[in-house]
């Protein structure tokens, strides 16, 4: 779980001027750099494991999503279901 991130703001020219400090400041502290450009946001810098976890955070939401949706869905024959799929994917191709 990512937790305790501080978050900064700071733009892109200086970020072309300090990267590698950045950089070891991401890893050293675990803080969220927002990157702006003409005073927006451009980017945002966060550390790779800290993204890493993000991502699977996300993907195990997504699957609990989907399990959610099918919870409602009836039972099908597997031969039948792999059917309907093969049927959808040569219409579309």
């Amino acid at each position: 779980m990512v937790q305790n991130m501080t978050t900064k703001i700071m733009p892109i020219s200086d970020l072309r001027r300090q990267t590698s400090q950045i950089i070891q400041t991401l890893r050293d502290s675990g803080d969220v750099v927002y990157i702006t450009q003409h005073g927006r946001p451009a980017a945002v810098l966060v550390e790779y494991e800290a993204y890493e976890t993000l991502l699977a955070q996300l993907e195990d939401l997504a699957d609990l999503a989907s399990l959610e949706a099918a919870e409602g869905e009836t039972e099908r024959d597997y031969v039948a279901f792999l059917a309907e799929m093969n049927s959808e994917s040569s219409d579309s191709g």
